[in-house]
């Protein structure tokens, strides 16, 4: 680095004059050294070799020391931006007295903290760059952050994401690439806030983009139109859909809802959601009244815009589901009664456990395969609920029981059919002992003894 230093005073006066991004007033050369290194007197004239000699004696933390410092000299600031210590760019980048051609240097820097440092301030930049920056500046901060916006590390891009996700002033390109980018955390931001995404920008990205948590980022926008709600439900995407239920702003169409409300009926996450979604038409509160939790029900008899005919109909309903809530619990008491004793008597085998899976008797095949391989309901609950073929095939071979009731329990703890493992010639398990072995593994499911 000092090898350069008699350099970099012939050409700070040739390159700079003060232009920087935010410059603070630049110091005179004594009078900077005396501030940075914290020295009673320097020589009055500083040579090149005396400023080598300084920098070689106070090294990394004066240096850093400088680089922090926002009074100090842009052409000081433009000469460590190449400093050997990643430290010392970091500082440089992150200063708002950093000129751009230091900011042009670091824009390539290898260290991605040095980078990320430079993201967050040149992000704070533009949304305000209309007024009082020069055109040619204001150009170069852009290409600067559309270098920034498309590096290589999703954190970097993220703190651009993050920096101008409601400004209206920054360029639309810049915002639209974002938002196309594979990673939520870069995306996420500017669908959820950017003012220059259109409707139809958004309706294209529900409709294409394969990001898991961008429908629920543009489903959380301050305002979501008719049209692009009904794209959010014909997505399907559950998670989309019931952060679209929650947000008070989004407009939804009354067509739009049936649709909802028709699928919610097999979908239990989206009944409080709908519950307590404002400004239901009665029919809607009808409906939704028909299959929710005898809970959600007295919410919705609890509401305040209720006509006398609907109040009749969720009274009368919230009793029914009383009794029906007390004949089922009574009858899932039994059938796990039922269960413990087929286990005392030794009879607990294949078909009385695919017989509870054709009944959808889910409490019932999970205290069943806990008591016959000797682990915990929860253990066994929590391999039935991920809905993983392979590892609910293995639970079963683990227990002893065949492909086929294997087969019939994926089906009845609802994993898609195209998504089932199916009986290899009829019978026979589809993976070796060694592959369901690795599936229990991941569960702390011993083996057999």
């Amino acid at each position: 680095m000092c090898a350069g230093f008699g350099g970099f005073f012939r050409f700070q006066k040739l390159h700079f004059n003060g232009i920087g991004l935010g410059a603070g007033k630049a110091l005179g050369v004594k009078n900077w050294f005396k501030k940075a290194f914290g020295l009673d007197a320097l020589p009055s004239d500083l040579s090149y070799e005396n400023a080598r000699a300084v920098l070689e004696k106070h090294n990394k933390i004066a240096r850093q020391e400088l680089a922090e410092r926002s009074d100090a000299a842009p052409e000081m600031l433009y000469y460590l931006s190449e400093d050997e210590v990643a430290a010392v760019r970091s500082a440089v980048a992150a200063n708002p007295s950093t000129p751009i051609q230091a900011s042009e240097r670091l824009v390539d820097d290898p260290v991605a903290d040095v980078r990320a440092e430079l993201a967050r301030r040149i992000g704070k930049l533009i949304p305000g760059a209309n007024e009082g920056m020069q055109a040619d500046l204001r150009d170069r901060v852009i290409v600067l952050m559309e270098k920034l916006a498309a590096d290589k590390l999703p954190r970097v891009r993220a703190i651009i994401a993050e920096e101008i996700k409601e400004s209206p002033n920054v360029p639309r390109h810049i915002v639209k690439a974002l938002a196309r980018d594979a990673e939520i955390l870069v995306s996420g931001p500017v669908l959820e806030y950017s003012p220059l995404l259109s409707d139809a920008d958004l309706v294209e990205l529900v409709a294409g983009s394969a990001v898991v948590g961008a429908a629920v980022a543009i489903a959380k926008r301050s305002h979501v139109s008719k049209d692009l709600a009904a794209a959010i439900v014909n997505s399907m995407d559950i998670p989309a859909v019931t952060a679209l239920l929650t947000n008070p702003t989004a407009e939804i169409r009354e067509d739009t809802l049936d649709l909802i409300i028709t699928e919610a009926a097999e979908l239990q996450v989206l009944h409080e959601p709908l519950v307590k979604r404002p400004n239901l038409s009665m029919r809607a509160i009808r409906h939704i009244a028909s299959f929710v939790a005898r809970s959600l029900l007295e919410d919705l008899a609890a509401r305040n815009n209720l006509d006398e005919k609907t109040q009749s109909e969720l009274r009368a309903r919230v009793l029914e589901r009383v009794e029906e809530e007390s004949a089922d619990a009574e009858r899932a008491d039994q059938a796990l009664a039922n269960v413990q004793k087929l286990f005392t008597k030794g009879k607990l085998d294949d078909k009385s456990v695919a017989r509870m899976a054709d009944l959808n008797e889910r409490e019932s095949i999970t205290l069943a395969l806990s008591l016959m391989i000797s682990q915990p309901e929860k253990k066994i609950r929590d391999i039935l609920e991920s809905k993983s073929p392979e590892a609910v095939t293995a639970l079963c071979w683990r227990a002893d029981l065949g492909m086929r009731t294997a087969h019939s329990v994926q089906k009845a703890v609802r994993i898609p059919h195209d998504q089932m493992l199916l009986p290899k010639g009829g019978f026979d398990f589809p993976l070796n002992d060694e592959q369901l072995k690795l599936q229990l593994s991941f569960f702390d499911i011993p083996e057999r003894e």
